[in-house]
């Protein structure tokens, strides 16, 4: 995964998109940052968080990704490399830095035993 390409579609982010990245290692798809929270008003995905990228992943099952396929309109897609989604209307990120705040903590305590 290109970390810098990945920072800066999330920084770039417009309220709509959803990008996802497939974890080779692991062979799941992740979300990171807005994209991620997103991803958590459409299905229900492991959310953890990220040290390296400094900001919430979620990991999606096969099924997170045909929920998605379903709900949301398929801008981009590249097998076993990348999805981009595109939400109806923008959601905006209001809430997004409490939400990234509260992984982010569940994440440190779970690190801190």
């Amino acid at each position: 995964m290109d970390k810098e390409k990945i920072t800066l579609q999330e920084v770039a982010n417009d309220g709509q998109s959803i990008f996802l990245y497939y974890d080779t290692m692991v062979g799941v798809y992740t979300a990171y940052g807005l994209s991620a929270y997103y991803t958590t008003m459409v299905t229900e995905p492991f959310m953890s968080y990220s040290e390296e990228m400094q900001m919430p992943v979620a990991l999606l099952r096969r099924e997170n990704i045909l929920y998605l396929r379903q709900s949301l309109k398929k801008v981009e897609h590249t097998v076993k490399t990348s999805y981009e989604f595109r939400m109806r209307i923008p959601i905006g990120n209001a809430g997004y830095d409490k939400w990234a705040r509260k992984i982010r903590d569940k994440h440190s305590q779970v690190n801190a035993r």
